[in-house]
């Protein structure tokens, strides 16, 4: 059976890089074949016979080139998928088990499970990473790092835990790993939190991203430790009839939300998306798309004085299977409420929206009292009727 070999290893035996091979290999200059995971793989019959076309060359212009080329190409043995592999082997971005993006050579392999931001090239693939991460003022994500690294750098921890998270179905796996998403994903696996020595596995504590300190008790359940004030927000997206907001509950330790994320649905921020360029305004893009679902969020955070409605904490529900946009996420994150503040509606909100916000208005000003920030909540709802 003839052998096969990846573009590296390709690239190594002929002397040129892996993007002149894939280059080649779109315009037909050389045939490749495709992987399961559509990863592209060079037949031994095709390295022999661009080979001796560069030696043939090569023989034209220097002699010593030629004999070189073929003491390397014709008369030692190439490097086994094995032993190269050992020594240079690539990292592969994942979505549950489909190959998405070769991270050591840069290249894409399935551009619809593609991170939005890569694919329209507002963020490089570390830049997207870094929003996966769980802030520096997530205390239980430092301490879970320092207790099973000794150290609370990420980048020193991704290759162990995957980069496995309970937001989204991304990992990373080497290139020849015998692994599936179903033997390593927290949704499915019980993941470590903390108790005794790290074994490995999986900590999606530590990608979770946003500044508060919080983490997953479980794959149903987020705990953002002692936020409270934040729970009021969501009792008003429920008696506004705003059916669009992620499900909470209290607890003694903080807030309990509901992973509204699957292993059939994942979330992207608007950040992470890349659909709002660096000229445009991220709110105004996200009534754009969202129209009334977005305009009713921006009315809840003027509502409850939530100021920090930056667009990496509201985005897109996608299809883990085939990269589909789905919908606007549920809304979720509302840390900075009371805070006695508010940060104007949108522009196009109010142009596009105006009934339907004053509607939303005058529903808040009639139920404020059964709030207790009630006096907060009418005297907002007067000014953005007033806005009307």
């Amino acid at each position: 059976m003839e052998r096969h070999f990846t573009l590296s290893q390709t690239a190594k035996m002929l002397g040129v890089s892996a993007k002149t091979l894939r280059a080649w290999d779109n315009s037909g200059k050389i045939k490749t074949i495709r992987t399961p995971g559509n990863q592209r793989r060079v037949p031994e019959s095709e390295i022999v016979r661009l080979s001796n076309m560069t030696n043939h060359k090569a023989a034209n212009t220097q002699k010593t080139t030629h004999k070189a080329a073929n003491v390397q190409i014709t008369t030692t043995e190439p490097k086994s998928v094995s032993e190269t592999a050992a020594h240079e082997e690539s990292i592969i971005l994942m979505c549950k088990d489909i190959s998405v993006y070769n991270v050591s050579q840069g290249y894409i392999i399935n551009k619809k499970l593609l991170p939005g931001c890569i694919l329209r090239n507002t963020l490089s693939y570390s830049g997207w990473m870094k929003t996966r991460y769980s802030a520096g003022s997530n205390v239980s994500a430092r301490r879970l790092m320092l207790k099973a690294f000794g150290s609370d750098n990420h980048e020193n921890v991704t290759e162990v835990t995957r980069t496995l998270s309970l937001s989204d179905c991304y990992w990373l796996k080497k290139e020849s790993e015998d692994i599936s998403f179903n033997d390593v994903t927290p949704y499915i696996n019980k993941e470590w939190d903390g108790t005794g020595a790290f074994k490995g596995g999986s900590i999606s504590t530590l990608f979770v991203n946003g500044a508060a300190d919080k983490k997953w008790l479980d794959s149903n359940t987020l705990l953002k430790v002692r936020s409270f004030k934040e729970y009021e927000p969501y009792l008003l997206c429920s008696a506004l009839g705003l059916e669009n907001a992620a499900t909470a509950k209290m607890s003694d330790e903080g807030i309990l939300l509901t992973n509204f994320t699957s292993t059939e649905q994942f979330l992207e921020s608007m950040e992470q998306s890349g659909q709002a360029g660096e000229t445009d305004n991220p709110r105004e893009k996200a009534v754009d798309i969202f129209k009334e679902l977005a305009a009713a969020l921006f009315v809840v955070d003027y509502l409850v004085e939530h100021d920090d409605r930056h667009w990496g904490n509201y985005g897109f529900l996608r299809d883990t299977n085939t990269g589909d946009y789905l919908s606007m996420a549920p809304y979720y994150d509302f840390d900075w409420s009371w805070s006695g503040a508010v940060v104007p509606l949108p522009d196009n909100a109010i142009k596009n929206h105006r009934l339907y916000i004053r509607s939303l208005c005058k529903h808040a000003f009639e139920i404020a009292e059964d709030f207790e920030h009630g006096d907060v909540i009418s005297k907002r709802a007067n000014e953005l009727i007033g806005l009307m």
